[in-house]
C-alpha cells in the first residue's frame, strides 16, 4: 500500500529543515516567514489580525504573539485601517520588503528543483489533486465510543 501521508510528512520535513537552515541567518521562524510571506502576497489590501487568523486557521492570540515578535524586530507596522480605526492594518516594513524579494528567488528555485521533470500540465494536475487532498483532509474527525481507543471517521460532503 502506498503510504501518501507519510510521503507528504517527509516532503514536508525536507523543506522545513531547509527553510530553518536559511531563515536562522535572518533571525526568523518558520511561522513568522509563513506570516511575513502573506503579508507580501496580500499587500494590495488591508490586512487585520482576524483576516491572518482566519487565512492560518488558528487562534488571534497565536497571531497576536507571532506580530508582537515581528514588529519587535522591524518586520511590520501597524497603522488604523481605512474601514474601521479601530482595527490596525498589519503593514511590512522596507526591511521586510527587501527580505521578501530575495526569499522568493530562493522560493522559486526550490519550487524548480522539486518539480524537475513534471511537466507544466502535471503541475497543474498535481496541484490540484493535493487541493483536494487538503479539502478531504479538513473533513476528517475523531470520535470515541464508550471510551474505546480512538477511530478516524472520514465525512463526505454531497456534491
Amino acid at each position: 500500500m502506498n503510504d501518501i501521508g507519510l510521503l507528504i510528512k517527509k516532503i514536508s520535513n525536507k523543506l522545513e529543515c531547509r527553510r530553518n537552515r536559511c531563515l536562522k541567518e535572518l533571525g526568523l521562524t518558520g511561522t513568522q516567514m509563513d506570516l511575513l510571506l502573506y503579508l507580501y502576497s496580500h499587500q494590495e489590501r488591508e490586512n487585520t489580525l482576524s483576516d491572518i487568523a482566519a487565512f492560518f486557521d488558528i487562534q488571534h492570540t497565536s497571531v497576536i504573539h507571532v506580530l508582537k515578535i515581528l514588529e519587535e524586530k522591524g518586520y511590520i507596522s501597524k497603522e488604523p485601517t481605512k474601514r474601521n480605526p479601530r482595527f490596525k492594518n498589519i503593514c511590512l516594513t522596507d526591511k521586510s520588503l527587501s527580505i521578501m524579494k530575495r526569499i522568493n528567488t530562493d522560493i522559486s528555485s526550490v519550487h524548480e528543483h522539486m518539480l524537475y521533470g513534471i511537466s507544466s500540465k502535471e503541475q497543474d494536475e498535481l496541484f490540484r489533486l493535493l487541493q483536494q487532498v487538503y479539502v478531504n483532509a479538513e473533513g476528517l474527525k475523531y470520535e470515541t465510543k464508550d471510551n474505546s481507543s480512538e477511530f478516524i471517521k472520514i465525512t463526505t460532503k454531497e456534491k
